[in-house]
């Protein structure tokens, strides 16, 4: 005969693994229903024009301070094809990035302004779970793209900070991109007139992938394949092409860019006809991984080259001469900013020779120790400092 309190005790421990399987059975019933309720408003906000208008609505509601977006009529779900028809876009930007705003003065702003007669989406949901916005097409008509004007001081490149980072606030991968008539303005003056253009993209912080970007304008047709990380020690595998507009009966330039390698081995090469071959390679070479003190060198020449034609023109007057072709070679080589070089350039009867030189650029000043040219049946010896942040700024001596 068993202890009555042993039965008592196991028929409370009974009736508690009941209510736990009660209280099982309605937290999964609740976690059940919660999940439906939640699929089913994702799929009204992706499948339903209701839904998309909420969603465009929040998209507005969290634009930075200053921007607008705004658009006349908006065809088809979000889960796309969405259609955006007269699309207008503007935000403000500083025109020096640099600027830093205090309480007594403020930083001088422009604005950037885009419109487009059409625009067409078709995004990809499931990559947007890993914050990465993926659009199977991007479609873009009859579009304008206002950039206001830059004050940044004049400053020459810096190696690699003068590089482009690649930093999206969202991943973006743009399989299929049809871009037809585009054109780009700073502050309503001309700068490119984009026709057409046709290629993908795939961005994300610290990595872009191009592929095969071919690009038709009035400044030429363009095209562009590869990969750049600057992540990753600004590895690149980069090749472009470049096909630039000429007169008529004139045979345009043609150039194609190959740039491979990252900090420690760079090689970037230049090649094509202008309408003579005309050839340019410079290599980088950082064993240390800094990135600060690179050696290079540099070998570019050309036995006709005709300026007028690289700026997508005619054979016009460039560098004060008539628009006669010109022959150039140029070697340089050294260690960052110390740099050593040698040179000739030749043009409708004028000839100049570089003799071997000694330059040092530093902090924006560039020291000639010294710089030795030789021309009009003499030779001009140059030594000094010129001070290259200021508009006219250069002290030295010269002697013939």
């Amino acid at each position: 005969m068993s202890d009555p309190h042993e039965s008592r005790i196991a028929a409370l421990r009974a009736r508690r693994r009941a209510r736990l399987r009660v209280l099982a059975v309605r937290s999964a019933v609740l976690g059940t229903g919660v999940f439906v309720l939640a699929v089913l408003a994702i799929g009204w906000l992706l499948t339903t024009v209701g839904g998309r208008d909420v969603l465009l609505r929040q998209i507005v509601a969290r634009l930075p301070p200053g921007a607008t977006l705004a658009w006349s009529r908006a065809e088809g779900p979000a889960s796309g094809p969405l259609t955006l028809h007269d699309v207008r876009f503007s935000m403000p930007r500083q025109r020096d990035p640099d600027c830093v705003p205090t309480p007594q003065a403020s930083c001088a702003m422009g604005t950037i302004r885009f419109r487009a007669a059409l625009v067409v989406l078709d995004p990809a949901i499931r990559p947007l779970l890993g914050r990465r916005l993926r659009l199977d097409a991007l479609v873009v008509r009859d579009a304008t793209l206002d950039l206001p004007r830059g004050d940044t001081p004049f400053e020459l490149p810096r190696w690699p900070e003068s590089l482009p980072d690649i930093a999206p606030p969202l991943a973006l991968q743009a399989d299929d991109i049809r871009i037809d008539r585009f054109a780009v303005t700073r502050e309503g003056m001309p700068q490119v007139d984009i026709r057409r253009a046709r290629g993908g993209l795939d961005a994300s912080d610290g990595r872009l992938h191009v592929e095969h970007l071919v690009v038709d304008s009035d400044r030429g047709r363009f095209g562009l394949h590869g990969d750049y990380a600057p992540g990753d020690r600004y590895r690149s595998d980069l090749v472009a092409t470049a096909v630039l507009p000429a007169p008529a009966g004139r045979t345009p330039a043609r150039l194609g860019l190959v740039a491979r390698g990252d900090l420690s081995h760079l090689v970037v090469a230049l090649s094509g006809n202008a309408p003579a071959p005309v050839h340019a390679t410079l290599v980088l070479d950082d064993q240390t991984g800094d990135g600060e003190r690179p050696r290079w060198s540099l070998r570019a020449g050309s036995d006709a080259l005709e300026p007028g034609l690289l700026a997508g023109g005619g054979a016009g007057p460039a560098f004060g001469s008539n628009g006669a072709p010109l022959a150039f070679s140029l070697q340089a080589g050294g260690t960052a900013g110390d740099m050593r070089l040698q040179g000739r350039y030749a043009r409708d009867g004028f000839a100049a020779t570089l003799r071997p030189s000694h330059l040092v650029l530093a902090d924006q000043v560039l020291a000639l120790q010294p710089l030795v040219v030789d021309l009009l049946d003499g030779s001009v010896r140059a030594t000094g400092r010129v001070d290259l942040r200021r508009t006219i700024a250069s002290r030295g001596a010269a002697a013939a």
